[in-house]
């Protein structure tokens, strides 16, 4: 397998900074849901769609490949 080019190292750290993106935005609403879990809340708080949101945003900024897998969970 040839050496990747600049170009490609490029993508791949670019690729690799959208999933950490999205990886932190899940992990931010899942410790949010659980706190207000634990404090009885079952409502969708302000804090809780804005973090939601958050989500939606990063997984629309994955590249094509990611997406149906961040869907599921990475």
């Amino acid at each position: 397998m040839p050496k990747p080019t600049r170009d490609e190292l490029n993508v791949y750290a670019d690729e690799n900074r959208l999933v950490a993106v999205y990886h932190a935005a899940s992990a931010a609403l899942a410790e949010n849901t659980a706190r207000e879990a634990a404090a009885g809340i079952t409502h969708e708080t302000p804090e809780y769609q804005r973090l939601n949101q958050a989500v939606i945003d990063a997984e629309k900024q994955l590249p094509k490949r990611f997406k149906k897998v961040a869907r599921r969970g990475l």
